[in-house]
């Protein structure tokens, strides 16, 4: 009589664990990224009232009499593998990983964590890191050239991200500008343009990226040369100009001047002072000599009188090459980042430069519903989980989406029904218990 009240007493116990994970699980059906547990029972043990015995030549054999002596909790399973819903939030440091890695975050201690909780953002000094504990996300930062980045390192996963250029002092750094180096005139000079005959010729405007990450202005007055020669003509470098469009006094050395060949048959460039291919080296004075000199070509430009009538010159300028080597850019401040589907951050600047602050490593292990909830959304190692294999998130075919959270995969139907089916379990068990107190008390009402 008394197996039957500690059966039903391990039945209520398990009852009350499983009655525990599931409070759990409903507790977090909101909670970012979490995933949802489930309970199994196992059988407890086993007395035997009497053994198994084989067949004999004069008696059959028997099965064994086993009385059992109620149920445990089997496992608590914690279903990882199942992705929850994906919430758009609009903020570009939250994440959601689509396939089955983690995000790899270093904790207080300097351990590694895992979490699939995306929900980052960046700290005083411009780390990445989570928004509930401030933990770094690891990855990988660029090499010197500031593109490409290196590969993962198993050990550690990386460095810490740090996604905002932040000075000692707490300031946003700059980007410094790169100077032009190169720049062309291209198209056509008229042989009937009355402009290069005119006093003042035909002015064209180049606007470059100075040494010192300034944008200047530099204005050339294109003439017939003052002779009789349809096909000679002349460009003056006349005026340097700052970025305000202001001109720089003793900017432009006296008698700047490119002499202009073209062939007298069929128009196409010969030469600029000489040279074949059109090259000439521009240097400045005075206050403009902070913009350094670059290259100009003029190996671009033609020489013939236009069809329909037109009399008009059409010339242009371009900054670097045709390829774009050579263009330079002015100093820009960051003012925006992107998060790429592989992981890769990008720094975005004002002067539409763009440069890669790194990339975030993500971890895979061999058996995923072996790790160890730490609370907070992180999992740690364990024995059985494997160790972490770090990887970008593409090489499984996954993928990162930035300005959005994975949800809870809590399915509430599932737990109603589970929390049913574990209320009838435990008043079921209770029943156990009340009708074998029944029995005992028949028993010691035998004696009256």
């Amino acid at each position: 009589m008394m197996r039957s009240l500690w059966s039903g007493v391990a039945g209520l116990k398990t009852h009350q664990i499983q009655m525990d994970v599931i409070g759990n699980n409903v507790a977090n059906v909101n909670t970012t990224s979490y995933k949802a547990q489930k309970t199994t029972f196992g059988d407890l043990l086993y007395q035997n009232a009497r053994k198994a015995t084989g067949p004999s030549n004069v008696r059959a054999g028997m099965n064994a009499k086993q009385i059992g002596l109620g149920a445990k909790t089997s496992s608590i399973m914690t279903n990882i593998g199942k992705q929850g819903s994906i919430q758009q939030t609009d903020n570009v440091f939250d994440l959601s990983i689509t396939g089955d890695s983690f995000f790899v975050v270093e904790n207080q201690r300097g351990e590694m964590n895992y979490t699939r909780d995306g929900s980052f953002t960046v700290d005083a000094q411009g780390y990445l890191v989570t928004r509930a504990d401030g933990f770094y996300v690891r990855g990988v930062t660029p090499g010197e050239d500031g593109g490409a980045v290196g590969e993962v390192l198993e050990a550690g996963a990386g460095n810490r991200l740090q996604v905002l250029p932040i000075d000692e002092e707490g300031n946003l750094i700059k980007m410094a500008g790169a100077p032009t180096t190169y720049a062309r005139v291209t198209g056509n000079i008229s042989r009937t343009d009355p402009q290069l005959s005119a006093d003042g010729g035909r002015k064209v405007d180049l606007e470059f990226y100075g040494a010192d990450g300034k944008t200047y202005t530099v204005r050339m007055a294109f003439s017939d040369a003052g002779d009789d020669n349809p096909t000679t003509y002349r460009a003056d470098i006349t005026m340097i100009m700052d970025e305000n469009h202001q001109p720089i006094e003793g900017g432009i050395a006296e008698n700047t001047s490119v002499n202009l060949i073209y062939d007298p048959a069929t128009g196409k460039f010969v030469s600029a002072n000489g040279a074949a291919n059109g090259q000439i080296q521009l240097t400045f004075a005075g206050d403009a000599a902070e913009a350094g000199g670059f290259t100009l070509d003029f190996s671009g430009t033609t020489n013939y009188a236009p069809l329909n009538g037109m009399s008009s010159s059409s010339l242009a300028t371009y900054r670097g090459q045709i390829n774009g080597d050579g263009e330079g850019y002015p100093e820009g401040d960051m003012n925006g980042v992107a998060i790429g589907r592989d992981g890769t951050i990008t720094r975005l600047y004002s002067n539409g430069q763009n440069r890669v602050a790194g990339k975030i490593a993500v971890a895979e292990f061999a058996n995923v519903t072996g790790l160890s909830k730490e609370g907070e959304n992180l999992y740690a190692v364990t024995g059985n989980s494997g160790p972490a294999r770090v990887m970008w998130v593409t090489d499984d075919g996954g993928y990162m989406t930035s300005g959005t959270l994975e949800m809870s995969n809590v399915d509430l139907s599932n737990e109603f029904t589970d929390m049913i089916i574990t209320q009838r379990g435990f008043q079921a068990n209770s029943r156990v218990i009340t009708v074998s107190d029944t029995l005992l008390d028949e028993l010691r009402q035998l004696k009256r």
